[in-house]
């Protein structure tokens, strides 16, 4: 079902304008430490040297790579002025020279050329239906070099279902897709980008910790009664431990240019 792009996009802004601390873009901080050590090993172990962070929201991602790598190059976008202005005012405190923000559609083509990778946290899974998102990868795609590479970490429905799955083989329930969010279908997704990209790498980096962080934690709140809460010790250790299983939604997929 297509979605109002106006209204995903007014929602961010009213994230923005509400919390400018790491939970603008997710409640969830420890997703986030796994995706930008992630994004920041990739960087690192395929030497690429500009990098563009698409839809990067209140950019402490870029930032945490950018602060990793300071001799590569980072920009960020995102099609939220007020994430943009967290982002350059997150960068203001940080004081790196390494990374510009600036106001940016991944709809938009031709904005961005001479990328070596590129890479989107959840950032096309907020576009309204598929034909949005398949017009921002190849976007993505036309703005790398030859051999350029595109890492993609959005939100997948078979590992989201298959979580939902065990959630409730352990009596709790399942978690709901929000409504600004249109998770991908795996094989509809290799299909299409089949004549764009190859594929170096991918993994299902949310399984461990989901079980950790939404089923053990879960359920031990659930049968205490305490309010679950992010911050709670369970996500940090959920979040250092190995990627393993299928059961959560978040996945990581290389992708390089053809």
């Amino acid at each position: 079902m297509n979605k109002d792009p106006e209204r995903i996009k007014a929602y961010w802004d009213g994230r923005a304008a509400q919390d400018s601390s790491a939970q603008s873009t997710t409640m969830d901080v420890w997703l986030r430490h796994i995706e930008a050590n992630f994004v920041s090993q990739m960087v690192r172990s395929h030497d690429a040297q500009i990098i563009h962070d698409v839809g990067c929201g209140d950019g402490l991602t870029t930032l945490h790579c950018a602060r990793e790598h300071p001799d590569k190059k980072f920009h960020g976008t995102d099609f939220s002025p007020g994430m943009i202005e967290n982002a350059r005012a997150n960068l203001t405190m940080q004081a790196l020279h390494n990374v510009t923000f600036d106001i940016g559609d991944a709809t938009d083509g031709g904005a961005h050329s001479g990328i070596d990778l590129a890479y989107s946290t959840r950032c096309l899974i907020n576009l309204s239906d598929w034909d949005a998102q398949i017009s921002a990868i190849r976007n993505i795609h036309d703005s790398l070099v030859c051999d350029g590479l595109y890492l993609m970490i959005e939100n997948f429905v078979e590992g989201h279902n298959a979580f939902n799955a065990l959630r409730l083989a352990f009596n709790l329930p399942e978690i709901a897709v929000r409504h600004h969010n249109t998770f991908f279908n795996r094989q509809q997704l290799l299909e299409s980008t089949a004549p764009l990209f190859e594929i170096v790498e991918e993994q299902n980096i949310s399984s461990t910790y989901y079980m950790v962080s939404r089923l053990v934690y879960s359920k031990i709140c659930a049968d205490s009664g305490a309010k679950p809460d992010y911050f709670d010790k369970h996500h940090q250790l959920g979040a250092e431990l190995p990627f393993a299983g299928e059961y959560g939604p978040v996945r990581a997929i290389l992708f390089r240019k053809k």
